[in-house]
């Protein structure tokens, strides 16, 4: 809204862009941090121990190949460390993997649903003497409905992930069973001696250890991850920073009673609009909140300028809203921008002459090419003029009315 009013569109869009950029990093932010268990390691100290547990992996694996076996007990043992041992390794990686996102899986489908019940809130409603019915009620239950099937379906899409890992687990875990069975036949052959004892455990320490290689990788690889999204957090935040005074300074320059701008044309469309249909001035303000969105304000002042009470009525705030749409469109004509707005009511409550007014209003504005549409009760109709009806019949679109479909919007049937 604001780039309507004549307020740079880049410097507001950059602004929003920044803002929608520092929350998407800050999620991103969140998920790593929560993949990494709520324990969050300095990364200087988890390359430290990746360094140690490499060395002692190696270490480890000299140890294995130098002990003396025959030729085909050498064989088997290189085959046993090579082949079985890191596919063991690799699948109780996965296994874990899989775990963890069965975990997820369960937590998700373990949040509850929406709380509300429209029928309880009647009866609150209802004993506090306030009404809770219609059309409020029916928005809140279609909400509900909605709600129950976007729940419903991503329930199904959680099941079937659900079934899928669960599977995949039971094949781990079928493939685990087979590579411990063939590792066990693989040692059988050998007799049970302590060189072989030795051997069992130097193999079981290097399993191990190439599990906490594995597992101190991912961690580092989150960590860098981190430390990036943490980077381009601050540059973001602090590029906001530099937008946040720019856009004080625009809006501080906008404000100016001497800019000549598009919002100071709007500023006086709205005042004259005001003026020829309440015999008063009003002031339209935009000032930047603590969030830095503009906030808009519209007033109605007595003849000293100071603010009235007026706009704060149901009546005099829809006309202000008028105003401000029609003092937009005029702002912008022939621009490019829309030349058509549509009023609901737009009569309802105001007294005979301001009505008359109103309407004068909307001729004036209807001669420049702004075209309206407008909708009222026969009881909210303006005055005639001179015994003639305000609003011709060619200016009389529809007639609505409970006698047909004739007279019902888009002529639709009951239901």
């Amino acid at each position: 809204m604001a780039h309507i009013l004549g307020f740079d569109a880049q410097l507001i869009s950059d602004f929003y862009e920044r803002e929608a950029r520092i929350d998407t990093l800050r999620a991103d932010e969140k998920t790593i941090q929560s993949e990494l268990g709520g324990s969050i390691e300095d990364l200087g100290r988890i390359e430290g121990l990746l360094l140690l547990k490499r060395q002692q992996a190696e270490k480890q694996q000299v140890k294995l190949d130098s002990f003396d076996f025959r030729d085909q007990d050498k064989a088997k043992t290189k085959d046993l460390v090579d082949q079985i041992d890191q596919e063991i390794a690799d699948l109780n990686a996965e296994r874990y993997t899989l775990m963890y996102n069965r975990k997820k899986i369960l937590s998700s489908l373990d949040d509850g649903e929406m709380a509300f019940d429209p029928e309880r809130a009647a009866r609150l409603f209802e004993e506090a003497g306030v009404l809770f019915d219609g059309q409020i009620k029916r928005d809140y239950e279609q909400l509900i409905a909605f709600n129950a099937a976007i729940t419903e379906e991503r329930r199904g899409y959680l099941l079937e992930e659900k079934a899928e890992v669960e599977s995949r687990l039971k094949e781990v875990g079928t493939e685990l069973n087979r590579l411990g069975k063939s590792r066990s036949e693989t040692l059988s052959f050998l007799s049970d001696t302590d060189v072989v004892r030795k051997y069992k455990e130097a193999s079981d320490e290097l399993v191990e250890l190439r599990s906490d290689v594995i597992s101190l990788t991912r961690q580092r690889e989150h960590l860098q991850t981190l430390q990036r999204l943490r980077s381009e957090i601050r540059d973001a935040v602090e590029e906001k920073t530099h937008l946040e005074s720019a856009l004080e300074r625009e809006f501080e320059e906008k404000n100016s009673p001497g800019t000549d701008s598009v919002y100071r044309t709007i500023r006086l469309l709205f005042d004259e609009i005001i003026e020829e249909v309440l015999d008063q001035n009003a002031l339209l303000t935009v000032s930047l909140n603590q969030q830095y969105h503009p906030e808009f304000e519209a007033e109605i002042l007595d003849e000293s300028g100071n603010a009235t009470s007026a706009q704060r009525g149901h009546t005099y705030k829809k006309l202000l809203c008028i105003a401000f749409d029609l003092a937009v469109l005029r702002a912008h004509l022939g621009k490019g921008f829309p030349a058509f707005v549509f009023h609901d009511g737009v009569f309802e409550s105001l007294d005979k002459r301001k009505k008359s007014n109103l309407v004068d209003v909307m001729r004036e504005y209807s001669n420049l090419g702004i075209q309206q549409i407008v909708t009222l009760m026969d009881t909210d109709m303006p005055p005639d003029v001179d015994g003639t009806p305000v609003f011709s019949e060619d200016e009389i679109v529809l007639r609505l009315h409970d006698e047909g479909t004739e007279g019902r919007l888009f002529r639709l049937r009951s239901w």
